[in-house]
């Protein structure tokens, strides 16, 4: 979870919302301490957020403070649904063309391999639970796109569940 090196306490923080930039990360943790770097890991072909990255503070009993008060907390940014079957070509347009009728989206992510192709599946986060239960009732089983029966929260949900 944290490692502490010549630079300084560093600690992994996952579950950033996609517009979250290095300052913003930096403002956000500086309540706990002299906050001495921050990092956003970026996809290597799209150069979007992988929504995860570092924050390197001066002296570790800020870094523990801020693991202790910041673990666990969700991203509460709206309701995500994970599409998967895609075709191969669809984009975060198309997706997002395909579900808006839903209601409003929020984000709209297609996940990529480290070539830069499509893996076949994707995330549409919805502004309201509704408009989400909707995409999903409705998409459920469509011909070339399905959506997975979960509803979840929050995309460390939905990691937690790919990874098992």
């Amino acid at each position: 979870m944290a490692s502490s090196d010549d630079v300084g306490f560093r600690c992994f923080v996952r579950g950033l919302d996609r517009e979250t930039d290095e300052n913003v990360l930096k403002e956000a943790f500086s309540k706990f301490g002299n906050v001495i770097g921050s990092k956003i890991m970026r996809d290597g072909v799209m150069g979007t957020s992988r929504r995860c990255g570092f924050v390197t503070f001066e002296d570790e009993k800020s870094m523990r403070d801020a693991i202790k008060e910041m673990h666990g907390q969700k991203n509460t940014t709206g309701f995500v649904c994970f599409v998967h079957r895609l075709d191969r070509d669809t984009d975060a347009e198309r997706l997002a063309f395909a579900f808006c009728m839903f209601g409003e989206i929020t984000d709209c992510q297609i996940a990529y391999d480290i070539r830069g192709k499509s893996r076949g599946h994707g995330f549409v986060t919805f502004k309201d639970e509704e408009s989400m239960r909707d995409a999903v009732l409705m998409m459920d089983g469509h011909e070339r796109l399905m959506v997975a029966k979960y509803v979840w929260k929050s995309l460390t949900e939905i990691r937690e569940f790919l990874d098992s």
